[in-house]
């Protein structure tokens, strides 16, 4: 009775656990919009008369990202560009606050900006250690340098990890999704299916081919470990 519930438990709270975190966020969301935008959406009378709190408050969502758009439209054009920069330089003549700035810049261009081309493609590379095979994601990949920028994250937590550079000749590229490769990582592996076990299997058996055609005098990666 108690593995019973103890089993039925942990299920339901890991089906629970990312609606609960999701919708928190939302709240927190509709909250912070609320505050800001809902005391000048007030000061409009028509709209006060007119407008229930509640869609007040959907009319400042409405409202701010339709300004967050409209910021993104400007900062395509050359006005736009040049006025950003002297932001950004004016920025990096504080002391302190450069620090803060560059480092939250360049956090945000990294996961803010079009995942196609923060992760341009899933790969799998021997790391540590030839035998064990690390997933990462192709961060850079210029075409006339043999080595490719690689970042591999962590489990769970894929938004921390190492910036490797790897050779191109010890990279397999593999056939999932950067969404479905993020999915493994987070769940340590506990989530992939049988088609995705067997892909990376065939993928670790070419690397160990060409880990062994690699090595010296033919010697297998068995007697190198030996």
């Amino acid at each position: 009775m108690y593995r019973f519930m103890q089993r039925h438990f942990l299920t339901g709270l890991l089906s629970i656990t990312p609606l609960v975190i999701t919708s928190w966020i939302l709240w927190r969301f509709y909250v912070l919009i609320s505050a800001t935008m809902r005391p000048w959406l007030q000061r409009i009378p028509a709209v006060t008369e007119t407008y229930p709190n509640f869609l007040l408050t959907l009319i400042g969502v409405v409202v701010f990202v339709l300004l967050i758009t409209l910021v993104g439209l400007f900062t395509r054009n050359l006005i736009g560009i040049a006025f950003f920069r002297v932001l950004e330089k004016f920025f990096e003549q504080i002391p302190v606050v450069k620090s803060v700035f560059s480092a939250v810049k360049q956090i945000a261009q990294v996961f803010l900006q079009d995942r196609r081309t923060a992760f341009q493609k899933v790969v799998m590379f021997a790391y540590p250690r030839r035998g064990l095979y690390s997933m990462g994601f192709v961060t850079r990949d210029e075409m006339e340098q043999p080595l490719v920028n690689v970042f591999l994250p962590t489990t769970p937590n894929p938004t921390s990890g190492f910036m490797l550079l790897v050779p191109r000749r010890e990279l397999v590229e593999l056939s999932i999704p950067v969404e479905e490769a993020i999915k493994l990582i987070v769940s340590g592996g506990a989530i992939m299916t049988p088609e995705q076990a067997t892909l990376i299997g065939d993928q670790a058996v070419q690397l160990a081919l060409k880990a062994e055609a690699a090595a010296p005098g033919g010697e297998t990666e068995k007697d190198l470990e030996q």
